[in-house]
């Protein structure tokens, strides 16, 4: 029984060493794959830079248009940052433990395979539309949905509605109640941003009734003394025995980006098939540019809804979830 139990032993501990060798060997393998990857992605960058320089040069200023393409062609991102990190300790680790780094250097054979890389990287195996989706949606402000959102606010938003010479819109909010008679359910701008991106030039519901807006701000921008008006609806139910008043419109940028998918001669399929994740980046990056800024903070309450639902009850259902009111 001795002799069986130490036959036992020893094919265990011989099995054990065998895969602990096949581990190591593929671990081995990887090192090599990954080496042989980054240096096709490094010659890659270069092939890239040198077209940059010599065919895209009017992109670049020329006093420092060689140190911006190679910034450019080689800045990496975190992720890779710390991908490159892994496999260089994990290198010295599997180096320490071997003692022989040339088990870790790929040979010739590897280095005859790096144009697969770059026919991958050229016919862009790994791309699909969700790439799209998921560059929208990173903060860095170059997609079309920030573009809209930023110029909306710097262009409009930024310069009609804060106070400056005791115009500013609660000013006029203000005014318009003591004029009028009437009191607003939400001492701030209404902007509309429906699914569909599409908002009349009269806003039509049940529940809404347009009626004089709010008086005109005239404000001079880009040499030209440029009118800006916000339009008063109220609510034709009463609440608690009372009538309330709202300024309201829709975002503009909306209804352009609207126009421009329907128009034959800007819309595209990537536009189209995007069309959701830019209307949530609009409204996500807006109300971030809002938010950050002191003199606009309180001046605007955006409702993001769904365009199948009657816009009147939306905004009366909106606004009792603000108030105590039932």
């Amino acid at each position: 029984m001795a002799i069986i139990s130490t036959t036992n032993a020893d094919q265990w501990a011989d099995k054990k060493k065998s895969t602990l060798k096949m581990v190591g060997e593929y671990f081995d393998l990887c090192i090599r794959i990954c080496l042989v990857v980054f240096c096709a992605n490094f010659v890659g960058r270069l092939f890239n830079g040198i077209i940059e320089y010599f065919v895209n040069e009017k992109y670049y200023l020329p006093e420092n248009k060689l140190s911006t393409i190679c910034e450019r062609v080689y800045t990496y991102n975190t992720k890779t940052k710390i991908f490159a990190l892994t496999l260089a300790l994990s290198g010295f680790a599997r180096f320490g433990f071997t003692g022989n780094v040339a088990n870790l250097l790929p040979n010739s054979v590897y280095f005859a395979c790096m144009p697969l890389y770059w026919i991958f990287t050229w016919s862009q195996v790994t791309h699909s539309p969700l790439d799209y989706a998921e560059w929208i949606r990173e903060p860095h402000g170059l997609d079309y949905a920030a573009g809209m959102a930023s110029n909306y606010f710097h262009g409009y938003l930024k310069i009609a509605l804060p106070e400056h010479n005791g115009d500013g819109l609660k000013k006029r909010m203000q005014i318009y109640e003591d004029t009028h008679q009437v009191t607003f359910g939400i001492n701030r701008l209404i902007i509309l941003i429906p699914d569909n991106m599409f908002v009349k030039g009269v806003i039509e519901s049940p529940l809404l009734e347009q009626v004089a807006p709010l008086e005109t701000r005239f404000i001079n921008r880009a040499g030209v003394n440029r009118p800006f008006k916000h339009a008063v609806y109220r609510l034709t139910q009463s609440i608690n025995g009372k009538i309330y008043y709202f300024a309201i419109e829709g975002a503009t940028p909306m209804l352009s980006f609207f126009d421009a998918m329907n128009s034959q001669t800007s819309t595209t399929k990537q536009m189209r098939e995007m069309k959701r994740e830019i209307w949530l980046k609009f409204a996500k990056h807006l109300r971030e540019l809002i938010k950050g800024w002191p003199e606009t903070e309180d001046e605007v309450e955006m409702i993001v809804y769904d365009s199948r639902k009657d816009v009147g009850k939306v905004i009366y259902a909106h606004f009792l979830n603000k108030t105590s009111l039932k």
